[in-house]
């Protein structure tokens, strides 16, 4: 007896376009649900334009008088903060505070703490809006370095928190530029461990 063979051939282009304009057909939106979506569409976009437009409100208010956003922070005084400075254009307020400040030779370590009206995200990715940070001065070559930094989701170092921490044997030293506000705090800690040292 003979074999059978069995050929099973590829089905042909044209039977291939005629399957897919069957489903294409089939995933068409109705008028209905082309209405909704345009709907949902314009709903969105009205909302994105409202948030858009309070939060260029909130940033000139603060820019008017960046005060009035500071004095909305918690001083947080039984951890001895005390305000340092504020952006002209109110996008950040700093405090620092004497509580463990430590000498050793021509280093100075202290706490600082800043502050933001809108959330930041760290380099890990986390969102903050404040955070504490732990940092050395060469008050005798003018540098800094950063021993620990904790983020915390809400302001008035409050919510949920992360932390970055940094050997202080790998603490990368950073230059302290004149005319900054870094340059300001730097200048604030040398010049109270000095006076403290008399």
């Amino acid at each position: 007896m003979a074999a059978m063979s069995v050929n099973f051939s590829r089905p042909s282009a044209l039977a291939v376009g005629v399957f897919l304009l069957q489903g294409s057909l089939g995933l068409a939106q109705t008028p209905e649900q082309k209405q909704m979506w345009d709907a949902q569409r314009a709903a969105s976009q009205a909302d994105a334009k409202a948030k858009a437009e309070q939060l260029a409100a909130q940033r000139a208010a603060r820019k008017a008088d960046p005060m009035a956003w500071v004095h909305t922070l918690n001083p947080l005084a039984a951890g001895g903060w005390q305000f340092r400075a504020v952006a002209p254009d109110g996008s950040w307020a700093s405090f620092s505070t004497e509580h463990q400040m430590k000498r050793s030779g021509r280093f100075i370590t202290v706490w600082l703490r800043e502050e933001y009206p809108e959330p930041q995200r760290s380099s890990s990715g986390d969102i903050y809006l404040s955070y504490v940070e732990k940092i050395q001065y060469d008050c005798a070559n003018e540098r800094a370095r950063a021993f620990l930094i904790i983020y915390y989701s809400e302001n008035n170092i409050t919510g949920s928190e992360t932390s970055e921490a940094t050997d202080v044997k790998q603490a990368a030293w950073i230059p302290i530029v004149p005319g900054t506000h870094s340059e300001s705090v730097y200048q604030w800690a040398c010049d109270l461990a000095a006076g403290k040292a008399h």
